[in-house]
């Protein structure tokens, strides 16, 4: 989470803002991505949600994920992309 602007300096930053792309009705909710098990191995899909931090001076903007770990792990696992 950023908590002063890299580009400006400002300590004025609104945090943990979702972000909606397509279909704002979906049930994951904003922008994401999806990882899937290696070929030939069974398993559930792993989908990593982000959220945007703004700084309120110059609007510069870094979206992040709470769930870096999960996403690191699923990637040494051999997950994939989904195309």
């Amino acid at each position: 989470m950023m908590t002063k602007c890299p580009m400006c300096g400002s300590a004025e930053i609104v945090t943990e803002l979702p972000v909606f792309a397509g279909n704002s009705g979906s049930a994951i909710g904003g922008p994401y991505v999806v990882l899937d098990p290696p070929k030939g191995q069974n398993g559930d899909a792993v989908i990593i949600r982000f959220r945007v931090d703004v700084c309120g001076d110059c609007g510069h903007a870094e979206m992040y994920t709470r769930f870096a770990t999960q996403l690191l792990d699923a990637h040494k696992k051999g997950y994939v992309k989904r195309a």
